[in-house]
């Protein structure tokens, strides 16, 4: 992550020295290399009031402190013993739940506003972060496949403070089978003119993750299992291709994803040495995909991180009509493959599929897992495993001294309602406000949409 201040120069006429702006690098080891170049606040930033969960496992802090200088978080504690600086700006946090800034770590880039990111209007691009992201508390996503060119020229514009969003990290395209193009992408991608994303040999396949990589994505997905529909259903990835793709991922320290669709994506995700996979399964032949003890086993062997993205599966039973009774079937079937996960110690991670959905609203999200999860396991799949699952654990995911200044403030308590998760009031990116309610001592009590022009500059 490279955080920057911006650097003013006066001419000798109106000042008798230059001040150099200050660059700090912090490099993210392991499997990301993220940018955070917000320029930063030009003093203290204290939150206060708060009920406080500075980590999944921590018990609450009741009124509590979090004090904030360029970017990093410098104080925590309950206010009895954590003083306010006298000239910090305050936000005002009483009455609402404190956390760690949330992952989405599966999100495309791909809403009719995000396209054509190297021109659109920053407004246009900003509006549509901010419904689909930032006003869900989002503060880091994982754009898991859209093009490589549109998601790299949206976090420039991000990165370079024209723009408030969130951390953006991309696979960029991903990687089909040959003859294997999806069938639900087919028209989009012939619509938009997007690159031919097929691979049919394993040098070919490993020489564009190579390319890919090169040019700055953070990681590589491939469709083990690529859902092209007639008699064939699922067409699963050569294994020695879907290995030559991983394997360039590794080489580099960067995660590989993987869409299993079924049984055997999920064999090809596991023989490749995948890392993460995008979704848990559903149906296999037309009945539900039993994960069973032997294959959880496998699972946990390679150690690979679930994404479950649960509503997704209510999304596709609707667009193709599905009768109720078979949703709750498959709805209880990926509910019981979560719990089951996560009960084995498998790492669960929060990821929506938005962006391909235009599902936005978290709430239905966490109301699904709460069947498989409770609270805190929750907290963690947004917070702390997404950031130790991408090497960044040390700057991320908790609030303590020293971690980025990533921070959601909630409406209400998730202990008591995992929904809670999507009641947002402030989404805090390095120590700004970049969706949310202006509670600062400067504007008491007006409540607004954090827009880049009312960020503390």
């Amino acid at each position: 992550m490279i955080t920057t201040r911006k650097a003013h120069s006066w001419t000798n006429e109106w000042r008798p020295f230059v001040l150099i702006g200050l660059v700090i690098g912090l490099s993210f080891n392991a499997h990301v290399i993220a940018r955070d170049s917000k320029s930063q606040a030009p003093r203290e930033l204290a939150i206060v009031g708060a009920r406080m969960y500075s980590s999944p496992d921590a018990a609450p802090v009741e009124d509590s402190v979090v004090v904030v200088r360029d970017g990093r978080i410098v104080r925590v504690g309950s206010r009895s013993n954590t003083a306010v600086p006298p000239d910090a700006r305050v936000i005002d946090a009483h009455g609402t739940v404190l956390t760690a800034g949330f992952w989405n770590c599966h999100i495309h880039l791909m809403t009719a506003d995000q396209l054509n990111a190297t021109t659109a209007k920053a407004e246009t691009l900003q509006t549509s972060l901010e419904e689909m992201l930032t006003r869900w508390g989002f503060t880091t996503v994982f754009d898991l496949a859209s093009s490589t060119d549109n998601a790299l020229a949206l976090r420039r514009r991000v990165n370079s403070g024209e723009i408030a969003g969130p951390m953006i990290l991309t696979v960029g395209d991903p990687f089909f089978p040959k003859d294997g193009t999806p069938i639900y992408v087919r028209d989009f991608i012939k619509a938009h003119g997007w690159p031919h994303e097929e691979v049919s040999t394993p040098e070919e396949a490993a020489a564009r993750a190579a390319r890919q990589l090169d040019r700055g994505t953070d990681g590589v997905k491939i469709f083990a299992g690529a859902i092209v529909g007639g008699q064939i259903g699922v067409l699963p990835m050569r294994i020695d291709i879907a290995k030559a793709v991983v394997a360039e991922a590794h080489r580099r320290g960067k995660p590989a994803f993987a869409h299993p669709s079924n049984l055997a994506g999920l064999n090809v995700a596991i023989e490749s040495g995948v890392d993460v996979l995008a979704h848990t399964t559903a149906l296999e032949g037309g009945v539900p995909a039993d994960w069973s003890p032997e294959l959880i086993a496998r699972l946990r062997n390679h150690n690979m991180a679930l994404i479950p993205t649960m509503t997704l599966f209510e999304v596709e039973a609707k667009r193709s009509g599905e009768k109720p009774n078979d949703l709750a079937e498959v709805i209880a079937m990926i509910t019981t493959e979560v719990k089951n996960y996560a009960a084995a110690g498998g790492q669960i991670l929060f990821g929506t599929d938005v962006g391909y959905t235009d599902a936005f609203d978290t709430t239905e999200e966490y109301r699904l897992m709460s069947a498989a999860l409770d609270w805190r396991r929750i907290l963690d799949s947004l917070t702390t495993a997404p950031a130790g699952r991408f090497g960044v654990g040390a700057q991320k995911g908790r609030i303590a001294e020293g971690m980025d200044a990533d921070l959601v403030l909630l409406n209400a308590d998730p202990a008591r309602d995992s929904t809670a998760f999507a009641r947002v009031r402030d989404t805090i990116r390095a120590g700004r406000v970049i969706w949310g309610v202006d509670g600062s001592r400067s504007c008491p009590g007006r409540r607004v949409r954090c827009r880049s022009s009312q960020l503390p500059r």
